[in-house]
């Protein structure tokens, strides 16, 4: 009898844990605690290459198949289109700063969406500044490697977002 009870705990404690309500929400698969930390470093890393208009080195950060969607812009389909797209200011000798400010990083298991705020201010080659303002929406892909990348990034200028909330420099 005692080593039937023994048995019976044993299996309690290797399946109780498996089936607990934590480890069965919504279908959400159990993610590392460094995914959300991998995201905000591409982030870093996308706004680094980005500002000093080294986009050919952004390459490996995208889906092949990768939309972006800017704010008063056609999409732009595939890596070769984001990239053309994304380096058409240094090529007219603009010069361009970005600064985000991340409102919500959802991971779920293969996938992560990630919501920011933006601003973003081009120097014209003719001296003119412009700034921009708004919201974007960031779905990223795992690879089987476990690095993230950019599948879909939509851009809008969002009237909530105030330019003395920009991040400081």
């Amino acid at each position: 009898m005692r080593m039937k009870s023994s048995l019976i705990a044993a299996i309690l404690a290797i399946t109780l844990p498996m089936s607990s309500p934590a480890n069965a929400l919504d279908g959400h698969t159990e993610t590392s605690p460094t995914d959300e930390q991998m995201i905000i470093e591409w982030g870093t890393k996308w706004q680094q290459l980005f500002q000093s208009g080294n986009v050919e080195q952004m390459r490996d950060m995208y889906e092949p198949d990768a939309v972006l969607m800017a704010h008063g812009a056609l999409p732009q389909t595939g890596v070769d289109a984001i990239l053309s797209f994304l380096g058409r200011n240094k090529a007219a000798g603009n010069r361009v700063t970005i600064d985000f400010a991340n409102e919500d990083i959802t991971i779920d298991g293969q996938r992560a969406y990630l919501t920011a705020k933006y601003w973003m201010t081009i120097t014209l080659a003719n001296s003119q500044v412009l700034d921009f303002k708004g919201r974007s929406f960031l779905v990223y892909k795992k690879s089987g490697e476990g690095q993230w990348r950019l599948w879909r990034d939509m851009d809008n200028q969002a009237p909530d977002v105030a330019a003395e909330d920009r991040p400081a420099r």
